[in-house]
């Protein structure tokens, strides 16, 4: 069987390590664009080393570089001289920039947590690994890649915040974008303490476990300095798309095993700050000249979900009360009928007979897009034109085309030049509008929110 590996991956493996990899067995990479290996790794006296290896089709890309840096960095050091601190990772063998890759050694596990037997106990150990990473030293040596742990947290905020507003301005400007970051620059919280280790993408799916425990906390391509709380709201965030235990109860387990109390709104603030870190930068890369969508349904389906959440988070956060538009009533045209059959094609024939999984998850993407462009065939001309109206009802002197006129209230937004109130109505009539053309294509999705911890 061929290997999967790369050659030149596989030599550098090998020289660096002194050994020849004896066996390969393909595995899941840990993202989109990574790939995956179990190998076995066999030295000149025979003595062999069970492996995790993963590589990033993205290598090519220089932007990749610091989040490779910053994963090997807390690998490293968490494997090396601080293993002491308690928090379980697969202890690091090597890494090879060249491919952006990580070599490990092989730590067993599940990543699916719903298949977890005492979801409570798995969870408040998970818990307990977060709080003894944010008891790491921060100032360690080893940690110097992943920032400055002197600098408080609220001033790496208002750094990125403002970093945020500016790239987005200048890569397709985008009003939801610019609103919900207007609102982070204005409501930046006190300073608690200092910076602690942070994971940077904590929640289900990113660690493995057994039926004794966590067993490694996985995917730290996000590990930064910052607040602890924000940790906890990227749980928070994630359970929108991945069930966990309810965060009340995620909130009293770091409270017992970190002896810090946990602040709401701090944390609510963190929610809105993580899903603008990776949803700014998403923006730019599909605006980019030349740039090649994938994946397309699910990036509309999470996209819109993301979009959605932003807005109430912003409308509910500065108590501001939205009221939904009134959506145009559009009957269907004659082309309906092909998007029905082309749906019931995908789900009875094509999908069924889908020779292996990635061609049965493409179909499965067709068949989400199939479901937006036909509600876009019903509903998109008249929704577009509904937001144009009221765009231009509130700056005049917007362009008469939709993305001219949605660039113009983002630099509106950036500059003051429309008030709060105008541009959060603006922002939710887009999104309910938005949301109505996915809902079919979003199942549950369209109406998920977070759950209520105050009650």
């Amino acid at each position: 069987m061929a290997s999967a590996i790369p050659a030149r991956l596989r030599q550098e493996i090998e020289e660096a390590t002194g050994s020849v990899i004896a066996t390969e067995r393909a595995r899941g990479g840990g993202g989109a664009s990574r790939q995956g290996a179990e190998v076995v790794l066999r030295d000149s006296e025979g003595r062999e080393q069970h492996c995790y290896l993963a590589w990033d089709s993205r290598a090519g890309d220089p932007s990749r570089m610091p989040y490779f840096e910053r994963e090997t960095a807390i690998l490293a050091a968490l494997s090396g001289p601080l293993a002491d601190a308690g928090v379980k990772v697969a202890p690091l063998v090597a890494a090879f920039p060249s491919h952006l890759a990580l070599l490990s050694r092989f730590v067993s596990g599940n990543d699916r947590f719903p298949q977890a037997e005492d979801k409570q106990a798995l969870a408040r150990d998970f818990i307990g690994q977060l709080a003894a990473l944010h008891r790491v030293d921060a100032r360690h040596p080893a940690l110097a890649p992943l920032g400055d742990a002197g600098v408080p947290p609220s001033v790496r905020i208002r750094e990125n915040i403002a970093r945020w507003q500016a790239g987005n301005l200048k890569a397709g400007a985008d009003p939801i974008l610019q609103l919900c970051l207007a609102w982070l620059a204005a409501n930046v919280p006190e300073d608690r303490g200092g910076s602690v280790v942070l994971h940077g993408d904590a929640g289900p799916g990113n660690f493995l476990y057994d039926d004794k425990g966590v067993t490694a906390l996985v995917d730290w391509e996000l590990t930064h300095m910052g607040d602890p709380m924000e940790d906890l709201a990227q749980i928070w965030v994630r359970s929108l798309i991945q069930p966990f235990v309810p965060m009340a109860d995620v909130f009293a387990a770091y409270e017992a095993a970190s002896g810090t109390p946990v602040e709401l709104d701090r944390v609510k603030f963190h929610r809105l700050y993580f899903q603008l870190s990776f949803s700014v930068p998403s923006a730019a890369t599909a605006s980019a000249e030349g740039a090649r969508v994938g994946a397309t349904g699910t990036a509309l389906m999470f996209g819109t979900m993301h979009r959605r959440v932003m807005v109430r988070s912003v409308a509910e956060l500065s108590g501001t009360p939205v009221t939904d538009p009134v959506l145009a009533d559009c009957a269907p045209d004659w082309t309906d009928r092909f998007y029905e059959t082309a749906l019931e094609d995908l789900k009875t024939d094509i999908v069924p007979a889908a020779g292996n999984q990635r061609a049965a998850a493409k179909a499965k993407e067709l068949a989400r897009l199939v479901k937006f462009w036909r509600r876009r065939a019903s509903h998109g001309a008249a929704f577009d034109a509904a937001e144009l109206a009221e765009i231009r009802a509130k700056l005049p002197a917007a362009p008469d085309t939709l993305a001219g006129a949605r660039v113009a209230l983002a630099g509106a937004i950036a500059s003051g030049a429309i008030s709060f109130g105008d541009a959060l109505a603006l922002c939710h009539n887009r999104v309910v509008r938005e949301t109505w053309i996915m809902a079919d294509a979003m199942g549950a999705l369209a109406t998920t929110w977070y759950e209520d911890v105050t009650g």
